[in-house]
């Protein structure tokens, strides 16, 4: 069961990655920030996924959750996105999990962030 969760993990990274050519990476994380699979196009070094430490992980994890709170209010959480220097990051609630994606600054955060989410709800359906 571990191994073909792990295929599934894989296979839905790699979907994302090659949403569009701008996204550097993909990243999942369990509730407490821990990185469950994580994926990177090669070729871009910014960010690498083996510097990444569990504060930054753990800031994501912060920001989905914090939102969640808001639930009944203001409705769920669909993405969040931040600007750092030279990337752009978002992340996206899944089941418990967090997703991570990160990429270049060519992108149109809402549009991007859009599609992501759609594919995320649509893989969930399967």
């Amino acid at each position: 069961m571990v191994i073909s969760k792990t295929v599934k993990l894989d296979q839905f990274c790699k979907f994302i990655l090659d949403a569009d050519r701008n996204i550097r990476s993909v990243s999942i994380l369990d509730d407490n920030g821990r990185l469950l699979h994580g994926i990177a196009h090669r070729g871009f070094t910014q960010p690498s996924l083996e510097k990444w430490n569990d504060v930054h992980h753990m800031e994501c994890t912060l920001d989905v959750s914090l939102g969640a709170k808001f639930d009944d209010l203001y409705g769920p959480i669909r993405y969040h996105h931040s600007d750092k220097d030279d990337f752009v990051m978002f992340s996206f609630p899944y089941h418990r999990n967090i997703i991570i994606v990160t990429s270049t600054k060519r992108v149109s955060p809402i549009t991007l962030s859009t599609k992501i989410a759609h594919m995320i709800n649509d893989f969930k359906k399967t």
